[in-house]
């Protein structure tokens, strides 16, 4: 499905076929490029990018678990200049298969190559001219976790789910970590904003806690 933000971003939703986790795609009608929150399944970002029009310009990872970017290196092989971005200890977890937990899924996944860009708190990213994404550290579901503003639309990974509480229940989790990142989520909600979340709908929500689906 596609949300058309007040901003005239438009936000495409992917739904991948492991753990049905979430992928997203960031575009202007205007623009010839997007971006891409968190790599699933590569056919469906790979039909839409065909279907479209679009180049795509890089990767914004959420966190570093399997089921968030088992697609990477088979995109990146497809589009060498894609630039993929993570924090400090996503970095760690792109290369090493118990981090990432793709050792428990029967398969390895190293990413391939070396050029991951690391970004943390405060960071700012202008992904369109004029458009800037805002980084937020929010580490406890995993160590890796960073959430993303941009305009009235938060991406949250796993580190904010409507509806169900935060696993941090994992080897690099920490629950009191997870708490305060939740809400640190929450305290950047107002009554225009739309939660992208790593898993499940889309959902808008006020200050009140009112959630609605899209």
């Amino acid at each position: 499905m596609a949300d058309i933000q007040p901003n005239k971003m438009e936000v495409i939703q992917l739904i991948n076929s492991i753990y049905s986790s979430n992928s997203y795609i960031l575009t202007l009608p205007e623009s010839e490029g997007c971006w891409l929150v968190d790599c699933g399944d590569v056919v469906k970002i790979e039909a839409w990018l065909k279907q479209h029009s679009k180049k795509l310009n890089g990767v914004l990872l959420t966190h570093t678990h399997y089921d968030h970017i088992y697609g990477l290196n088979e995109l990146k092989q497809s589009h060498p200049a894609l630039r993929v971005f993570t924090s400090q200890n996503g970095i760690k977890s792109l290369y090493d298969d118990k981090y990432n937990f793709s050792r428990y899924h029967h398969v390895s996944f190293i990413y391939q190559w070396k050029d991951v860009e690391m970004l943390q708190e405060g960071d700012r990213i202008e992904l369109f001219a004029g458009f800037f994404l805002s980084v937020m550290e929010t580490p406890g579901h995993d160590w890796s976790c960073l959430s993303y503003r941009m305009g009235h639309a938060l991406f949250s990974g796993d580190s904010y789910i409507p509806g169900l509480r935060v696993v941090a229940s994992f080897p690099k989790s920490n629950r009191k970590l997870a708490a305060i990142s939740l809400q640190r989520i929450l305290s950047c909600v107002d009554d225009d904003t739309s939660i992208y979340a790593g898993h499940g709908e889309i959902y808008w929500m006020d200050k009140k806690n009112h959630i609605l689906k899209t």
